[in-house]
């Protein structure tokens, strides 16, 4: 449907690959399930060998009634329901840290899939951007072209993805929003804009997108509020290229593209 760009201009060099927030967070998770996976066996260990005592000591019930046989007999049981108790415990926590290393691993792959459909499918004199950090978090993905600058923020809940009456993001048979994804958008927006203003000496007009490649979208969805200008249109990422061709309210000149591919490309060294 689009016209592809020659291999020398590829999307792919505008951006190197590095290691993201995400990915740290998903290193991190991966290495607490492990230490607690540990943990976990050595409770188990520990309650077995518990039960093997306890077992002894009422084989030994009939010949050895002294003080440690009293002893051991309401010792062991205790530390047995003890560890029962922990062991539960554990289990629960170890859920949990499970439930957001799963999470974050789909937020990843999400981010992953609309680079890689981005990097195969956009067209020659556009230049995408991947991962660059705000100090504060990743932006997802950024593209340059004659059209104009797309800040792009990748979703990786599914479901329906709606807006309610009084004007917010619905999931409708999916997973919960677990943040306010317009206030998100909005904060990275301004960063973004600061900082080419500042390196550019241009007064840059930056389009925020949302973007779900795992959800279904209601047609053309723009989130919108009453309290500031800001509309947020939301997608998936095949909408998403038509959009960024479409749009031609804020076109930029080759030098324009330039200049912004520079700073863009010294702020993803920072």
């Amino acid at each position: 449907m689009f016209k592809r760009k020659k291999k020398e201009d590829s999307p792919k060099e505008a951006s190197k690959s590095k290691r993201t927030m995400l990915d740290e967070k998903i290193r991190e998770l991966y290495n607490d399930l492990f230490d607690l996976d540990s943990i976990k066996s050595a409770f188990l260990f520990s309650f077995l060998l518990a039960t093997l005592f306890l077992v002894i000591v009422l084989i030994l019930y009939s010949k050895h009634r002294n003080f440690l046989f009293w002893m051991y007999l309401i010792i062991t049981p205790l530390y047995i329901l003890t560890t029962v108790v922990s062991f539960r415990a554990l289990n629960k926590f170890i859920r949990k840290v499970k439930a957001e290393h799963d999470k974050a691993t789909k937020e990843r792959e999400a981010e992953k899939k609309v680079q890689k459909f981005l990097e195969d499918n956009l067209t020659e004199g556009y230049y995408l951007f991947k991962n660059i950090y705000t100090g504060y978090g990743d932006i997802d993905a950024i593209v340059v072209g004659p059209t104009g600058i797309y800040m792009i923020e990748v979703k990786s809940n599914e479901g329906l993805i709606a807006e309610n009456k009084e004007g917010y993001l619905s999931i409708i048979d999916g997973n919960t929003p677990n943040k306010n994804y317009r206030w998100q958008v909005a904060k990275q927006l301004s960063q973004v804009k600061k900082y080419l203003d500042n390196n550019t000496n241009m007064n840059t007009w930056v389009n925020p997108v949302l973007t779900f490649p795992f959800g279904l979208v209601m047609k053309d969805l723009v989130l919108e509020s009453e309290h500031d200008k800001l509309k947020l249109p939301v997608m998936n990422e095949k909408e998403l290229l038509e959009y960024i061709y479409s749009n031609k309210q804020h076109n930029l000149s080759s030098d324009q593209i330039k200049m912004v591919c520079q700073a863009l490309t010294e702020w993803q060294k920072d």
